[in-house]
């Protein structure tokens, strides 16, 4: 071809397109174009925790749908065609419900659960609020409050465990029903004996006294760990028992209590709180003082005395009874929580006024501060004047059980007959009426209490009957719960003894 010729084609053939471009296209047919086939959406589910928005395991269901995982493991389902009811509920939680028409624009639906909180209230026996009770309820747990109450986040049903020093431990099953739950405990049941320093350091002694309460109704000892004359009876690490020369080893501590345990007794140590006279001797700063001088005050028996309202002298008892809860008492019993008695009080001198008001306040001050140290590991209890639960005063020594019941656990008043004078209830001698002496007492007493302790007396083994000193246990156990007999020897015949 020439160049001629194919320049002519050129031009045809362009001639040819724009012909073409002005020529209308042709119609297309609509019906022909469809989307394509598109399935019904997946729907993720999320749970959260509606306390801290943690993912909650929870389960799920939809109705006319089944559940599945994606490959990140997160909960789904395929949207049915019609509107759904979807649930989900997970242990401890409020369950949800929520009715969907349509599917969510995000393909996920959160739900955010509220915990189930079950609320309640411990109270004694006697209906007054119960505090310090360690509430467990599967893996959630609570310290009850001054009033009583305590709550549960994330409750599941099951059995509610109440437990407390110096209570008995409750169990009280929860079926989920209700978020409140209101409940009781009771006192510990304790016939005890007190058991001095040398009983227990004497092994033959000390074998008879277990083998005494395995053979009867006797369930705790009393033991002696600081005496009223100031001795302790182990090897303390408390520095201050040394430097005073007050200590002689009578036991091994940690000895007795696995003995104790051995034999399922309930275990008190008695720690005599503020007459010691080694420790006045080694501190004259922190004790009672004879007026007119720098000597110390004595009682007719020529015992000194530590100062109750002086702060300083409480930690060393303290401190003493921290050692044996740690060892592993379940209770500790201050004796002579007290102002001085046994002499010319008027003659002794204290670093705080002599007032009832003082008197009281520094008592309170001391047992407040022995709660704080030694609570909720142990049990605290103080012995009191038998005198004070009918008397309208603090018989001068600082001790009002209604006050004291506010703030302790056990009131254990020394319900002696032969501490009572000739006339006390018209009575020419006392010790002949000792069961009508200890019952008036104790009605007199238990009228008298403001906070939830409660009282477990001393009673005596000596100057009555042995029929009459059983005759009084009965007539304690109908009225309180519990008692402890005192003898100096810690000698305890069995006829003197419940059985078993």
């Amino acid at each position: 071809m020439t160049q001629l010729a194919r320049i002519s084609a050129l031009a045809m053939a362009l001639l040819s397109i724009a012909a073409a471009g002005c020529t209308s296209p042709a119609p297309l047919d609509a019906s022909a174009l469809r989307p394509p086939e598109v399935g019904p959406p997946t729907i993720e589910v999320v749970v959260l925790a509606g306390d801290d928005l943690s993912v909650l395991d929870a389960d799920i269901a939809v109705e006319g749908a089944s559940m599945f995982e994606t490959e990140e493991g997160v909960p789904a389902f395929i949207w049915p065609q019609d509107s759904t009811t979807i649930e989900v509920s997970a242990p401890g939680f409020e369950s949800q419900s929520e009715v969907a028409d349509d599917p969510p624009r995000e393909d996920r639906i959160e739900f955010r659960l509220e915990p189930v909180v079950l609320s309640g209230r411990v109270s004694t026996h006697r209906g007054i609020a119960l505090p310090g009770v360690e509430v467990t309820l599967g893996g959630g747990h609570d310290v009850t409050n001054d009033d009583g109450l305590f709550e549960i986040v994330r409750a599941e049903p099951g059995e509610l465990s109440l437990t407390r020093p110096t209570w008995q431990d409750a169990r009280v099953p929860w079926d989920g029903s209700t978020n409140e739950i209101d409940t009781t405990m009771e006192p510990l049941v304790v016939h005890g004996v007190r058991v001095s320093g040398p009983a227990a350091g004497d092994p033959q002694h000390w074998q008879q006294l277990l083998a005494m309460a395995d053979s009867t109704g006797i369930n705790a000892f009393i033991v002696d760990v600081k005496d009223e004359f100031g001795t302790v009876f182990h090897d303390t690490t408390v520095d201050g028992a040394h430097e005073a020369s007050a200590v002689t080893l009578q036991y091994d501590l940690s000895e007795i209590i696995a003995d104790m345990d051995d034999h399922d007794l309930y275990k008190i140590a008695r720690i005599v709180a503020f007459q010691d006279t080694p420790m006045a001797r080694t501190e004259p700063d922190h004790a009672v003082l004879q007026a007119g001088g720098s000597d110390l005050w004595r009682t007719a028996n020529g015992d000194a005395w530590m100062d109750p309202t002086d702060p300083v002298a409480f930690e060393y008892p303290v401190a003493l009874a921290e050692e044996a809860c740690r060892a592993g008492f379940d209770e500790i019993q201050f004796d002579f929580a007290s102002f001085p008695f046994g002499g010319d009080v008027s003659t002794a001198v204290f670093d705080d006024e002599y007032t009832e008001e003082i008197r009281v306040a520094s008592i309170q001050a001391f047992l407040k501060r022995a709660y704080l140290v030694l609570s909720p590991r142990c049990g605290v209890a103080a012995s009191v004047l038998g005198i004070t639960l009918e008397s309208g005063t603090d018989e001068g020594v600082g001790q009002r059980p209604g006050l004291m019941s506010r703030t302790i656990d056990v009131l254990s008043p020394m319900l002696y007959s032969t501490n009572y004078g000739s006339g006390w209830k018209g009575y020419a001698n006392p010790n002949d009426h000792a069961g009508d002496i200890v019952e008036s007492a104790l009605v007199s007493g238990l009228s008298r209490l403001e906070g939830f302790a409660y009282y477990r007396p001393w009673l005596q083994t000596w100057t009555i009957p042995v029929f009459d000193i059983r005759g009084i246990q009965r007539r304690v156990d109908d009225r309180v719960t519990g008692w402890m007999l005192w003898s100096n020897a810690a000698s305890y015949p069995a006829e003197l003894l419940p059985p078993k």
